[in-house]
C-alpha cells in the first residue's frame, strides 16, 4: 500500500479476509463440537449455518423432519458500491426450506440448490477509535470500524431466481440477518493505523472501479433519475442559449459563469482550451451519492489565447465522471423538492470516464487528458456551484397544475359588475373592491387584467389579417402553425409568454446555424415558455412605427395622424426573451429519455428559430403591442379623460416572480395599471400604492378591467362646474326696485343676471356621506326687511322678503341592475311678510321645485345616457294668511316671472355621453373596449368596468368622443312661450337636502 493512493481496494481485501476467517471459525466450531447446535450457541456459528426448528422440537437437528429452515453458507463476500452502500453476497452450500402446502396439514419441503447466491444491498458507516498508548508508540493509534446496517438490508437479487418457496426463504433470511447483527458480525475492522505516518489513510470506496451493472438506484430522495436528468438538461439548454446569446438577443460575450454548463474557455496559467459540453446526466450510487457524468462533445487546445486560429489539437466524445455527495435542499415551503451536490467530498471516477480517442502511448495526449481531469477535480465543480448549477433538481409540486392551465378566459358579455354584492374570486366583496380603490393623486387609473390580454390574443388569432399568429416559416428550416399565445404577468414589469405550436417541422442546428442536411423533424402540440419585459414607448420609438400593418390598427387610425397628441404603447420586449424550460411542454417527445442529446437539439433549434427570427418579425409588425393610448401634448379645455402624462407598471399585493406565480390565490393575480394625469399636471409618483385588487371578478371570475377617473377631475372640475351653471340659473335674488310700491316694487333676478352675483362662483358642497350615494348641495338665502314710516300718504309698514334656494346632486356609489342614476334637483322658497302700523302681521309664500334623473344605463357591452323626470319647474299655489291676498303681490307669479321655464342639463348629458360607444382613449390590440356599469366610490372617483366592445347584440351608436375634444357648449336654459305650471299645495322637493340655511 503506497502513500497518497486510494487504500479502498486494500480495505476491501482486509474486510473480506476477516469475514473468511470468522466463517472458518464458525465452521470449525460445528465440526469439532457437533453438540454445540443449540439455540443459545447460534451466534457463535451463525456465519456458517442457520437453523429454524419446528415448533415443539427440542433438538437443533437440521434434518428436514425437525427443522423448518436450514442453510449452510460459504464465506460471505463484501463488494463496495460507494462510501455508504455495499453488496453482501451469501452463497448457499446446502439447505432446505419448508413452506405451507396447498392441502390441509401438509408441509412441502424445497431443497436449496448448491451455489445459490443471495445478494443484499447493505448500508454502512465508519467509526474511528483513537487512542494513545505508550506501549504502542508515541503517536495516536487509529482503529477504524465498518458498521453494517444488516437490519435494513435490501435484496437486489437471487441467483438463480427462486420461484418456488421464495417468500418463505426471504422471511427466514431476514431472521438470519438479525441473528448476524445480534451476534456482532455487523462490525468489522478496517485497515489499522498504529505507526507514525505523515497523513491519514485515504479510503474512498466510491471510486474503486467495481462493476456497476446492477447497483444503480432508480431514485434518490423520492426523485427518479429520469427527472433529475431532465432538469439538468433544461439547465444545460439555458446555458447553451446564453453561450450563443440567443436568450438575451445579445451576441456580445456573455458571462462565462452563466454559460459554463454548456461551454467553457480557459485562457490562463499557460492553459488554452475550449470545452463544449453536451447535456450532463447522473447515475445514482446510493441514497447519498451520485455520479455526475459530463459529456464533452468537443475539446480544443490552442498554443495561446488567440482562439480565432485553428486549434492545435481536437478531441470529441469524452466523458468525465465525478462522484459527489448530494443533499436535500430546502425550498420556499413544503411543496418544493431540491437536490444539490456537496463540494466537500467530490472525487474523479476514472473507471466510469471515457476517452475514446486517447492513445495511452501518446504522452502529449495523456498530458492533455490529465490537464482536463485536474481542471474538473480542482476547479470545475466550484465554478458550477458559483453559477448556481450545483442544483441537480428543483421542483414545486404545484407546477404540475401549471402544465394543465389552458389560459382560455371565459369572457362574460354581461360583465362582472352586475351584482357588486357578490364576492369575487379573491374572497373580497366586490363592492369593497370598488370602495377601497385609492388613486393616490393620479387623475386616471386604467387596470387591465391578464385575462383581458389573453382574450385579446385570442381575438387577434381569430382575425385573418393577423397572419403571423396563424402560420410562419423561416426559409426551408422551420415552419409552424400557431394557436393563441398567452401570458402570465409578473412583478417588476415582467411576464411569462407561452407560444403554442399546433404543428410544424424544423431542422436542427450545427454550431448555431440551421443545418441543411438530414430530414426535418415534424412535431405537434409544443407549448414553449419565455420570460420577457414589459415596456412603454412613444410611437416614434416603437420598432413597428412605420409598419403598414400597425397603421391599420384602431389606435393609429384614431390618433396617429394628429399633431396635438402622440400614441404611447405598452409592449412585450420579445427581442430579449428568455426561454423557460420548466414551464414548457412538448406533447410528442420526452425530455427525460436516455437519448436526451437528440431531444435537446430539437429544443435548442425551436428556441433559436423563435427568438432569433419569429419574435423579431412580430416586433417589426407591432404584434408585440398589448395596449396603446393617446397622450396630449397641447390643447386647452381638454375633457376629463384626455391624458397629458402617463406611466404604467405591473400591480399586485405581493411580489410575483417566475418561481411563485402559480402560488398566488385566485383573484389576486397581477394586473397592469396605467396611471395618468390631465391638464399637464405632473405625475405624483411612478407607481400606484396597493389599496385593492381593482379588478372586480364577481360574476364568473372574469373582467377585462377597470377605468377610474378621479373626483377632482370629473366631479369637481367637470360635472360640478357644469352644474354650477344650473345653480346660477336657478338661484333667485330679490331686488327692491321701488320701495314705495311695496311688494309690487320687488322683483326676483337670477344669480347669473345679477350684477353683483354673476361673477361669483356658486360652488357645490359635499355633505357627510350617506349609504349608497355621494350628496352635494348648493344653498343660498337672502332675506331683508324694509320699513316705511312718516306723515303724508306714505304707507306706514314693514315689508319683509326671504328667498331660499336649495339644490342637490346625488351620485350613486352602488350599481343597481347595471344602471347609475344621477339625481339633480332643487327648490326655491319665497316668503313675504307684512307688518302694518297697528302691528298686524300677514304672510304669503310660494315655491318652485324641479328634479330630473340622468340615467347611465348599461346596455349590451356599453352605456346609454338618458334623462328621466321633469325638466319643467313645478310651482306651488301661493298661500296667504288671514285672507290677505290683496295686500301682496302673488309670490307664485314672482317666481314664475323669474324662474327659467326649463332647467336644461344638456351640457352634463353631453359630458357623460363621451363615455358611450367604443372607448377611444385606451386601445387593446384587437377589439376596442367599451365602458359599462359606472359607479362612484366613497372618494367620489368615477369607475367603469371595461368590456369588449361589440360582443352583445344591443349596440349603442354614439358620436366619437375624439370629435368632441375642444368643443364647448353653453347650458341650455331658455324660455318657452307657454310654461307648464302645476298649481297645488306646497310639497317638499323630492330628495331635498335635510339641512336648510337659516336667514337671520
Amino acid at each position: 500500500m503506497c502513500l497518497h493512493e486510494n487504500a479502498a481496494p486494500h480495505a476491501v481485501r482486509y474486510l473480506n479476509a476477516q469475514l473468511a476467517v470468522l466463517h472458518d471459525n464458525a465452521k470449525k466450531c460445528l465440526e469439532e463440537h457437533p453438540q454445540a447446535r443449540r439455540e443459545d450457541n447460534q451466534s457463535f456459528y451463525a456465519l456458517a449455518e442457520f437453523v429454524v426448528q419446528r415448533p415443539g422440537v427440542a433438538s437443533y437437528d437440521p434434518s428436514k423432519a425437525d427443522s423448518l429452515f436450514h442453510i449452510c453458507l460459504g464465506s460471505p463476500k463484501l463488494q463496495f458500491i460507494c462510501d455508504h452502500d455495499a453488496i453482501l453476497t451469501l452463497t448457499v452450500e446446502k439447505g432446505h426450506v419448508v413452506i405451507d402446502g396447498q392441502k390441509a396439514n401438509r408441509l412441502d419441503v424445497v431443497e436449496l440448490q448448491a451455489g445459490l447466491t443471495i445478494a443484499y444491498r447493505v448500508g454502512f458507516e465508519t467509526r474511528r477509535i483513537v487512542g494513545n498508548d505508550t506501549k504502542i508508540g508515541d503517536c495516536n493509534s487509529v482503529i477504524e470500524l465498518v458498521v453494517l446496517d444488516l437490519k435494513n438490508a435490501i435484496l437486489p437479487s437471487i441467483e438463480p431466481e427462486q420461484t418456488f418457496g421464495r417468500n418463505s426463504l426471504l422471511r427466514y433470511m431476514n431472521q438470519y440477518l438479525n441473528l448476524l447483527h445480534d451476534a456482532g458480525n455487523h462490525v468489522l475492522f478496517s485497515l489499522p493505523q498504529f505507526g507514525r505516518v505523515d497523513s491519514e489513510i485515504d479510503i474512498t470506496f466510491s471510486i474503486t472501479g467495481i462493476s456497476m451493472e446492477v447497483e444503480w438506484l432508480e431514485s434518490i430522495y423520492g426523485v427518479s433519475v429520469q427527472q433529475i436528468n431532465s432538469y439538468m438538461s433544461s439547465l444545460w439548454l439555458k446555458s447553451a442559449m446564453l453561450a450563443y446569446g440567443s436568450i438575451t438577443g445579445d451576441i456580445t460575450e456573455p458571462d462565462q459563469r452563466a454559460r459554463c454548463f454548456a461551454e467553457f474557455n480557459r485562457k490562463e496559467s499557460g492553459e488554452f482550451f475550449r470545452i463544449k459540453f453536451g447535456a450532463p446526466h447522473v447515475k445514482i450510487l446510493c441514497a447519498r451519492e451520485v455520479v455526475l457524468q459530463f459529456d464533452i462533445d468537443e475539446l480544443e487546445f490552442w498554443e495561446n489565447d488567440d482562439f480565432s486560429v485553428p486549434p492545435i489539437q481536437k478531441y470529441t466524445k469524452w466523458r468525465i465522471s465525478m462522484v459527489v455527495n448530494v443533499l436535500q435542499g430546502r425550498g420556499v415551503d413544503e411543496h418544493v423538492v431540491k437536490i444539490v451536490y456537496d463540494l466537500e467530498n467530490a472525487h474523479y471516477h476514472h473507471a466510469l470516464s471515457v476517452y475514446p480517442d486517447i492513445d495511452e502511448g501518446d504522452n502529449l495526449a495523456v498530458e492533455y487528458r490529465n490537464t482536463i481531469i485536474t481542471f474538473f477535480i480542482e476547479e470545475y465543480l466550484d465554478i458550477l456551484h458559483s453559477a448556481g448549477y450545483h442544483i441537480l433538481y428543483e421542483h414545486d409540486a404545484r407546477w404540475e397544475s401549471i402544465k394543465k392551465i389552458k389560459f382560455e378566459s371565459q369572457e362574460d358579455s354581461d360583465g362582472s359588475w352586475w351584482s357588486l354584492d357578490l364576492g369575487d374570486s379573491s374572497g373580497v366583496c366586490s363592492r369593497e373592491t370598488i370602495q377601497r380603490a385609492k388613486m393616490y393623486g393620479f387623475d386616471q387609473v386604467v387596470a387591465i387584467s391578464q385575462g383581458s390580454i389573453n382574450t385579446q390574443f385570442t381575438a387577434q388569432c381569430a382575425n385573418a389579417s393577423s397572419v403571423l399568429f396563424h402560420t410562419w416559416a423561416y426559409e426551408q428550416y422551420f415552419s409552424a402553425s400557431f394557436k393563441s399565445p398567452s401570458i402570465q404577468l409578473l412583478s417588476n414589469n415582467r411576464a411569462i409568454i407561452w407560444v403554442t405550436l399546433a404543428s410544424g417541422s424544423l431542422k436542427a442546428l450545427r454550431d448555431w446555424v440551421p443545418c441543411t442536411e438530414g430530414d426535418p423533424y415534424e412535431f405537434r402540440d409544443w407549448r414553449i415558455a419565455f420570460e420577457v419585459s414589459l415596456k412603454m414607448c412613444t410611437h416614434a420609438e416603437l420598432e413597428s412605427a412605420a409598419s403598414a400593418t400597425f397603421m391599420k390598427t384602431f389606435a393609429y387610425e384614431k390618433h396617429g395622424k394628429y399633431e396635438d397628441r402622440e400614441l404611447n404603447h405598452i409592449y412585450l420586449d420579445l427581442r430579449h426573451a428568455e426561454y423557460i424550460h420548466e414551464y414548457s411542454t412538448y406533447a410528442d417527445i420526452r425530455t427525460d429519455v436516455e437519448d436526451g442529446r437528440a431531444t435537446i437539439l430539437k429544443l435548442q433549434a425551436v428556441v433559436y428559430y423563435l427568438t432569433q427570427h419569429y419574435f423579431p418579425q412580430l416586433s417589426k409588425e407591432g404584434m408585440n403591442v398589448i395596449s396603446s393610448l393617446p397622450v396630449w401634448k397641447t390643447g386647452n379645455s381638454l375633457p376629463s379623460y384626455a391624458l397629458t402624462s402617463v406611466a404604467f407598471h405591473v400591480y399586485s399585493r405581493v411580489e410575483v416572480a417566475r418561481y411563485n406565480w402559480a402560488h398566488v390565490a385566485a383573484g389576486m393575480e397581477p394586473i397592469i395599471v396605467v396611471l395618468g394625469t390631465t391638464s399637464f399636471r405632473p405625475l405624483p409618483a411612478t407607481h400606484l400604492e396597493f389599496s385593492t385588487g381593482w379588478i372586480v371578478q364577481a360574476n364568473r371570475g372574469f373582467s377585462h378591467g377597470t377605468l377610474s377617473i378621479a373626483r377632482r377631475v370629473f366631479i369637481e372640475e367637470r360635472l360640478l362646474a357644469l352644474l354650477s351653471n344650473v345653480n346660477a340659473q336657478t338661484t333667485l335674488i330679490p331686488l327692491m326696485v321701488d320701495p314705495l310700491l311695496g311688494f309690487h316694487g320687488v322683483r326676483l333676478k337670477k344669480w347669473a343676471e345679477h350684477e353683483q352675483r354673476k361673477d361669483r362662483s356658486s360652488k357645490w358642497q359635499l355633505q357627510p356621506s350617506e349609504e349608497g350615494c355621494l350628496k352635494y348641495i348648493w344653498e343660498h338665502c337672502e332675506e331683508w326687511r324694509y320699513k316705511t314710516e312718516g306723515s303724508g300718504d306714505m304707507m306706514n309698514a314693514t315689508h319683509g322678503i326671504s328667498c331660499v334656494t336649495r339644490n342637490y346632486v346625488e351620485l350613486p356609489t352602488a350599481v343597481k341592475q347595471g344602471a347609475m342614476h344621477i339625481k339633480v334637483g332643487g327648490k326655491v322658497e319665497l316668503s313675504l311678510a307684512l307688518q302694518t302700523a297697528s302691528s298686524k302681521s300677514y304672510n304669503a309664500s310660494s315655491s318652485v321645485s324641479w328634479s330630473t334623473n340622468v340615467t347611465v344605463q348599461t346596455i349590451g357591452s356599453g352605456i346609454k345616457v338618458n334623462t328621466f323626470g321633469s325638466y319643467d319647474p313645478i310651482f306651488t299655489k301661493a298661500s296667504f294668511t288671514d285672507n290677505s291676498a290683496g295686500k301682496f303681490r302673488s309670490p307664485m307669479d314672482m317666481l314664475r316671472d323669474a324662474f327659467p321655464d326649463k332647467v336644461g342639463l344638456e351640457a352634463l348629458v353631453q359630458e357623460i355621453r363621451a363615455f358611450e360607444g367604443a372607448w377611444e382613449y385606451f386601445h387593446p390590440p384587437a377589439v376596442p373596449y367599451s365602458l359599462a356599469s359606472p359607479v362612484f366610490n366613497d372618494d367620489g372617483d368615477l369607475l367603469f368596468e371595461l368590456r369588449r366592445h361589440g360582443t352583445a347584440s344591443a349596440r349603442v351608436n354614439a358620436t366619437s368622443p375624439a370629435g368632441r375634444i375642444g368643443r364647448s357648449s353653453s347650458p341650455a336654459f331658455g324660455r318657452r312661450a307657454h310654461s307648464h305650471v302645476r298649481v297645488g299645495r306646497s310639497s317638499p322637493v323630492p330628495h331635498s337636502p335635510t339641512r336648510s340655511p337659516t336667514c337671520k
